[in-house]
Parts: structure tokens; sequence; C-alpha cells
């Protein structure tokens, strides 16, 4: 009865605010401070009034959160990201899912792998099928060493989502980190498979096997920089890391050290990490071997075959003239070599 009414603007705001529709949301709240006068005109007008001064401040403390990550202060960014959580409405449902999936990667980026996950899950609460959580949920539970339940989100976000980018790529990347952890599994001791987090690093470091952190064989776990970390992050990692290890200094390693060159030398090439990451690593053979090349890639196809058959002509049914092109083909070099002979007229 009263379409502009401050009211039933306001109520049309909300209600908008709560399908994901923030920025039409955001416009009837607004209106609803110029509406006409009407029942409960100063009721809609207060409402509106207050939730637009609590959107004014998640957008600054949104603007102060990117700057701190921009400046590489990362826990300082998560907790302006948990300020514009604390002014944010509860009905801006979708402003709260990108807020929770914007801490994450600033949890992510800080090793907080599972403050990250938590920030994943509620934004999924939110929204089941906001693909750049799950894509986030996938990345941090990889580096946190669980690729089997990374696996799990990255074909979540298929379903949701086949043209994310580089999507192909991160489940390689996946499957290649769970054969290496099951290979790790396979050659412990039996005692040693169902051991938690803290009993591992115990034992880690009652057997001198180096610094628990750098437990694994995941490269970039023992750099402590993400899977998709740039030149620059990979270079200031790795001397943090050798300074904090060199053999010369207190608690440092000579096996750890090594490790972390290693694992620089690798990531550093990008034709060494192209192939680390497509799990080249799992099946090594002799450098003279003419299957090497083939080997190196036996992962990736596999794994693109599994989830992008449209990539592969006639796949996995064959090809139904396969038959019919040999007998093309054979044909047609039968007809050249008979061309090729030279008549007995000319001899």
């Amino acid at each position: 009865r009263h379409p502009q009414s401050a009211a039933s603007l306001l109520y049309a705001g909300r209600c908008l605010l709560r399908v994901g529709r923030r920025e039409q949301g955001l416009k009837y709240l607004s209106a609803a401070l110029d509406g006409v006068t009407g029942p409960d005109h100063t009721w809609g007008h207060q409402g509106a009034s207050i939730r637009l001064q609590s959107f004014a401040t998640v957008d600054k403390c949104k603007l102060a959160a990117e700057d701190a990550y921009a400046y590489g202060d990362f826990p300082c960014a998560a907790l302006r990201y948990g300020d514009a959580l604390t002014s944010c409405p509860a009905d801006d449902k979708w402003g709260r899912a990108t807020l929770h999936a914007a801490r994450a990667a600033c949890h992510r980026r800080a090793r907080d792998f599972r403050q990250a996950i938590d920030d994943c899950d509620s934004a999924l609460a939110l929204f089941p099928k906001y693909a750049r959580a799950l894509f986030r949920r996938a990345a941090c539970l990889l580096e946190a060493g669980r690729p089997k339940e990374a696996i799990q989100t990255l074909e979540t976000l298929l379903r949701v989502d086949r043209k994310w980018p580089n999507l192909c790529d991160w489940l390689v990347r996946a499957h290649a980190q769970a054969k290496r952890v099951e290979k790790d599994d396979r050659y412990k001791p039996s005692w040693k498979k169902g051991m938690r987090g803290d009993d591992r690093k115990q034992s880690a470091q009652s057997e001198g096997a180096g610094a628990p952190e750098l437990a694994g064989s995941d490269l970039y776990s023992i750099l402590g920089v993400s899977s998709d970390a740039t030149d620059q992050q990979l270079k200031r990692a790795y001397r943090l890391m050798s300074l904090k290890y060199h053999p010369d200094k207190q608690g440092g390693s000579t096996r750890d050290f090594q490790r972390i060159a290693m694992a620089y030398e690798t990531l550093s090439d990008p034709a060494k990490r192209h192939a680390y990451n497509d799990g080249a690593d799992l099946n090594k053979k002799q450098e003279d071997s003419d299957d090497s090349d083939r080997e190196e890639k036996s992962l990736r196809e596999e794994v693109e075959r599994k989830y992008f058959p449209e990539r592969f002509k006639y796949w996995p049914f064959g090809d139904p003239f396969i038959e019919k092109r040999k007998l093309y083909e054979r044909r047609r070099k039968e007809a050249e070599q008979s061309q090729a002979k030279p008549d007995r007229d000319d001899w």
C-alpha cells in the first residue's frame, strides 16, 4: 500500500541484501532516507540510517585492511577485516561472505591455515557456491598438508565453475602432493602413521630429524610460502629460512639448510617448478631413458582426462572410425610407392 514509504524501502533493501544483491539493497536503503511520509516513517528512516552508517564503517575498515595487506602486515589486515565483520550488518550476507574470504587470504599468507579454513567455511555457510571461498579453502588445505581434502574442495569448485583460472593446474598439484604424502607414509614405521601433529613434532625433535616445520616432502612448505608464490616471495623466504637454519647459528642444521637450498633451487627455476607441480619427481627414471618425457606428463594427462575429457577427442570410447582411417592411410602409402617405382617400358 505504501511502496515509497521508508519502512517499505527498508524492508526491500534488507531482503535484497540477504539474497546477495548488495548494490540494489544499498540503493533501496539510500532511498529509504528520502522516503515519503507514511506509517512507521521515523522507524524506517532510523533503520536505514543505522545500516548505512555501518556500511561506511565497513568500507573504512576494508581500506585499512587492504593497505595492511599491501604492506605485508597480514595479521594486522586480518584484524581490520575482523573489525569490518563486527560492523557489518547481519542482513548483508554477501558482504559478510566476501569479508570472510578476504580474511582467509590474510590468514593464509600468515601461514595460519586453521583460521583461514574456518573463515572459508563461514563464507561457504552463507553461500555454498561461492567460488572464491572454495578456491581459497582448497589452497589452504593443500598448503596445510591435507591434499585429499583439497582435491574434494577443488572437485566442488569444478562443479560450480569449470572455467576458474588455472583450475586444472591446481588439480594436478593437489594430486601430485597426495601421491607424495602417500609415498612418505608408505615408508614410515607403523607406530608413526597414526600420530597427530604435536606428537609428530616431539618425535622429530627427539630423533634429531631437524626442525619439525621442515618435515615432509612439500617444497613450498619447506620455504614457508604459498603454492602460487612469486619469484620475489620465494627469494625473500629463502633468505629468511637460510639465515634461520644456517649451520653456524645456534639451532641451525646442515640437513635443514641443504633442504632449504634444494627447495629454492627447484622452485626458482620455472622449468623445474613446473615439473615439480606436475609430479615429475614421483616417477623418476634414468637420464638416458627414452620415456622420461612421457612419464613427466603422465600425471597431468591422467588428471586432465579425468576432469576435462572434452579436451581429448573421442575419449573415453575411442575413435569409431579408426580402422577406416588406418585403411585409407595404408592405401595412400601404397599408391605413393607404386607411383615412385619406374615402369618397365622406361628401362
